[in-house]
């Protein structure tokens, strides 16, 4: 059977990661908990079920998972989100995959999303369900040069999971305006790191929200998911214009 690390990188993450972790350590060999700074039950959940926890202060995500990528024991690799939730039928085709030995470098899987407690069509940056790669061999992969919404790149062969993970996130308003201000600070630093649009910048601060809309809101289907898609569509257009704010902002300092 082929040894498997299962992550979760965590920060006051104790509403979801009892259920998190029950179904992680399930597949894991080795149960690692990266924290930066956790001050409620998160820390005391993940000593419950068994993880080892090493602590790194956060600085930006790609760098959060370079370290636990470090960290982790076996050079095969699985994480979760401190919010994402693996089906049954999921933990049974990993525990299947580690049995048989992993074919490919890397395995994308099946994510669908709940905000506020409904399912839904879109979320920006991604429709949904999504497929990210989940699954990886440490030799094989490396994480693209985001801040935020990073993904593993790098391997010569991806399989597909369609058994899926559900991805809880923003239960309440505040919560989604807080990670609003953390996720357009990343993207600001991103977009001028890559120098994409600096010339542009105050055109795109105020044409982008507009595309975002329709692009979320109509395109991609958040339009059939009521109040919660209204919602949706305000924070693409929220989150597009304040990460051009942000970056005009960087740019003068």
């Amino acid at each position: 059977m082929t040894p498997l690390s299962v992550y979760v990188l965590t920060y006051n993450s104790e509403r979801h990661l009892d259920k998190v972790l029950a179904t992680a350590k399930r597949i894991a060999d080795d149960l690692l908990v990266v924290d930066s700074g956790s001050d409620d039950a998160t820390l005391a959940i993940a000593g419950r079920h068994g993880a080892r926890i090493v602590h790194r202060t956060f600085d930006n995500f790609r760098a959060q998972r370079l370290f636990a990528n470090r960290s982790c024991l076996h050079q095969h690799i699985m994480f979760f989100d401190s919010d994402e939730i693996a089906s049954e039928a999921l933990v049974d085709e990993v525990i299947a995959l580690k049995v048989s030995g992993f074919c490919h470098d890397a395995y994308a899987v099946r994510r669908d999303w709940v905000v506020m407690g409904k399912r839904v069509h879109a979320l920006m940056p991604v429709g949904c369900p999504d497929y990210p790669v989940r699954i990886y061999r440490r030799d094989k992969a490396d994480f693209t040069e985001h801040s935020v919404h990073e993904t593993p790149i790098g391997h010569d062969s991806a399989g597909r999971i369609e058994s899926p993970v559900v991805h809880h996130t923003f239960e309440t308003v505040p919560e989604l305006m807080r990670k609003l201000d953390l996720y357009t600070d990343l993207a600001a630093i991103d977009l001028l790191a890559r120098r994409r649009w600096i010339g542009l910048l105050w055109v795109k601060r105020w044409i982008s929200p507009v595309g975002a809309f329709g692009k979320w809101y109509i395109r991609r289907g958040n339009w059939r998911d009521g109040r919660v898609g209204i919602l949706l569509a305000f924070y693409a257009i929220k989150y597009t214009h304040r990460k051009y704010r942000k970056a005009i902002l960087l740019t003068r300092s």
